[in-house]
């Protein structure tokens, strides 16, 4: 058995070795010798030697255009088995484009590899593709209105969004003229997500004279603007005024107001030959006391979601008003908490604002006219929503009524 197999493998091996070569070598050119033709789809067109003062519509940021191309290719099977459409790259020199309608036949001279491993000038002996047009145009830039929206999502845990300041930015934005023109009227927006900031990135802004209406500066990576009429393409902010972009907070405090305020009674003109400040008189407990014949609301009050600087301007312009009217009318009667001059206190509201920015030196040091009516709309917001609290947390609740001509208040 073991003669039968050396004589197989033995007799005339010299031969046999040369006839394996011989196979080999073949088996290499034949198999290099295959052609194979394949539809390859999705290939991206880079755009090069564009000048300075043109472009071609549809081109992306980094010289690709939007458009991608199906080329069909004949080449050396095994290479064309293996091709990806990530592999090729077609390659347009715009210098040789003969007008602004530039019909683009695609050669074999075209196309870019951009694997190593794959030399398509060896490998691919003929392209097909269908024609197309590269239009160029003049390049323009043109200034467009960045409209900054409400945010979405919720501020961190303590915190209350304000407003956000600059509402609008201008952006400068360079593109085909046609397309600058089409669009010239069109506003850009932009909207932030509350969700995307932490309550330590907040805890750690530092506010002004102690107030706690703060301002966070919104990060760089923020302050991006989609372009939709080019191709919504990511651009970063390039207006200078984008250095001072804020969104403004209120950190959320329990406040105290004053020790003691005044109480008024009103009375209405149509009852006044029956209730007025002789026929009723008002009975002291420990809620109220009178003071010089002014009645005085005892205990301590508190607020809530307004600033420091809001408290600080008005709890010495704030009265409690009950009004007077017929027993069988109201047995409870109605109170609210008014605010004296509203108009002065506003302007001295948005004067310290203003005092106190100049002199931390922060961005909103001059205010201009749109600035300060955003500061009048917040003080108004915070004397619409100001609601008087006891010391234990409770809302205030005024319970007076008139009993045998005498008025009787008490809180519960």
């Amino acid at each position: 058995m073991e003669s039968v197999i050396g004589k197989i493998f033995l007799h005339n091996w010299q031969r046999k070795i040369i006839a394996l070569l011989i196979a080999f070598v073949i088996w290499m050119f034949v198999n290099h010798s295959i052609n194979e033709t394949r539809a390859i789809s999705n290939i991206p067109v880079r755009i090069i030697n564009l000048p300075a003062d043109k472009t071609v519509q549809g081109l992306l940021p980094n010289g690709l255009l939007n458009k991608r191309i199906t080329l069909t290719l004949t080449g050396n099977k095994k290479i064309i088995d293996e091709l990806e459409p990530g592999d090729i790259e077609i390659l347009l020199d715009i210098s040789s484009a003969d007008n602004d309608d530039w019909v683009v036949h695609i050669t074999k001279k075209n196309l870019i590899s951009l694997n190593p491993q794959i030399d398509l000038t060896k490998n691919i002996s003929q392209v097909e593709s269908t024609d197309f047009v590269v239009k160029l145009s003049k390049l323009v830039s043109e200034k467009f209105v960045i409209s900054i929206q409400q945010p979405i999502g919720e501020a961190p845990t303590g915190y209350e969004f304000l407003d956000i300041w600059p509402q609008q930015l201008m952006q400068v934005v360079s593109g085909p003229e046609e397309e600058m023109e089409r669009f010239k009227d069109k506003r850009l927006t932009v909207t932030f997500n509350l969700s995307d900031i932490s309550q330590a990135e907040l805890d750690a802004v530092k506010s002004f004279e102690q107030n706690d209406e703060i301002s966070f500066p919104v990060p760089k990576n923020w302050k991006e603007v989609t372009i939709p009429f080019l191709n919504y393409v990511i651009e970063d902010f390039n207006d200078p005024e984008a250095q001072n972009l804020r969104i403004e907070f209120l950190r959320k405090n329990f406040l105290p107001l004053m020790e003691e305020i005044p109480v008024r009674i009103f009375y209405p003109l149509e009852t006044l030959d029956t209730l007025n400040p002789n026929t009723l008189s008002v009975a002291p407990n420990e809620w109220i006391e009178k003071k010089d014949e002014v009645l005085i609301f005892k205990k301590p009050l508190f607020t809530k979601d307004v600033s420091r600087l809001f408290v600080d301007v008005v709890r010495n312009a704030l009265e409690i008003v009950i009004i007077a009217e017929p027993e069988t009318k109201k047995q409870v009667l109605r109170w609210y908490l008014d605010f004296i001059n509203p108009r002065e206190l506003e302007n001295n509201y948005v004067s310290l604002y203003i005092a106190n920015a100049s002199a931390s030196k922060t961005p909103f040091a001059s205010i201009s006219k749109q600035r300060e009516e955003l500061l009048r709309e917040r003080f108004r917001e915070y004397m619409h929503r100001t609601i008087l609290y006891l010391a234990n947390g409770k809302k205030l609740h005024i319970k007076s009524s008139i009993e045998s001509q005498q008025l009787k208040i008490t809180s519960y």
